[in-house]
């Protein structure tokens, strides 16, 4: 066993992105649970890469926001060992799960990069974790931070990015579409949070910044055979293209640069905006911004506290 400095665990986990385009097949595979893919549908997943220059940098801005947050909890004096897992990528959120249990890690805080609850997000990788810590470490203690879509921190960091693109454009000819990642409507039945958080952030941006003129849509729905939330960014996009001048662009599901943003975003929005003659600018993602990152290393803080 390494001779770690402490056996609390700081466990950051990801939606994962292919490491290069041969590795998008089985990427792929694995976000349609082993069932390949039909090879057009393949291809065209391949094509929007190779739109944005090759594999996303998720993966590297995922790992730089772990090692901020782990830097936060070391300033309040958490001392932690950092582990990084991926929902469909190597290393997977279980074998983060299981080299804790291996590495004698006793006390662990699981946040997922991702600022709204859904049983398809949060409450998934919570699920593969647990089945991991069940299976390798049934003595190892798991806490989740399992929203953060109002932190204050994280308000004030969009309200910036979006301020940032308001400028020089009359308010009263723009309109800010706030978006996130389409899920099946059926969620919604089902009594899932996540429109409605959505729909919280992006009011509560709205109204920092002051924006008269704000709509919410979904984006980057998937080809399930089943009706999906929306309306889709694109079709708002469309609706409004005789009301305004001027379209803004602004993820709050979305914490990294990736596919859905670079290209769902930055090519297929920014291009329907093109075709309509609409002026278009894309809110910046936020990245490893050092205060988000700071506040959530204190939500993490305060689970290691109150396991005490």
């Amino acid at each position: 066993m390494p001779n770690l400095p402490t056996r609390k665990a700081l466990l950051v986990m990801h939606y994962g992105t292919p490491k290069s385009i041969d590795d998008v097949l089985p990427y792929y595979t694995h976000i349609r649970r082993g069932r390949p893919p039909e090879p057009a549908a393949l291809q065209d997943l391949i094509d929007r890469y190779q739109a944005i220059g090759g594999p996303s940098p998720l993966t590297k801005i995922s790992e730089d926001q772990a090692k901020a947050i782990q830097a936060g909890l070391t300033r309040r004096g958490i001392i932690t060992t950092l582990y990084v897992g991926a929902k469909h990528t190597h290393p997977f959120v279980g074998e983060a799960v299981e080299q804790m249990a291996a590495d004698g890690i006793t006390e662990g805080v699981g946040l997922v990069l991702a600022p709204h609850y859904s049983s398809f997000s949060i409450a998934s990788y919570r699920e593969y974790a647990d089945k991991a810590r069940e299976l390798h470490g049934p003595s190892l203690k798991l806490k989740y931070v399992e929203r953060w879509g109002t932190l204050p921190a994280l308000i004030d960091g969009i309200s910036a990015r979006v301020a940032a693109k308001l400028e020089g454009w009359d308010p009263e000819e723009t309109l800010v579409i706030f978006s996130a990642h389409s899920l099946p409507k059926r969620i919604v039945a089902e009594g899932d949070p996540y429109a409605e958080e959505l729909m919280e952030t992006s009011k509560l941006v709205a109204d920092k910044v002051g924006i008269p003129h704000w709509t919410f849509a979904f984006q980057s729905a998937s080809t399930t055979g089943e009706p999906w939330l929306g309306p889709d960014v694109l079709d708002v996009i469309k609706f409004n293209a005789t009301h305004y001048k001027n379209i803004v662009c602004c993820t709050v599901g979305f914490v990294s640069d990736h596919l859905e943003v670079l290209y769902d975003l930055g090519i297929e929005a920014r291009d329907k905006c093109s075709e309509l003659s609409l002026n278009f600018r894309r809110v910046d993602t936020i990245g490893a911004d050092e205060a988000i990152m700071d506040a959530l290393a204190g939500l993490a803080a305060e689970l290691f506290t109150k396991s005490k």
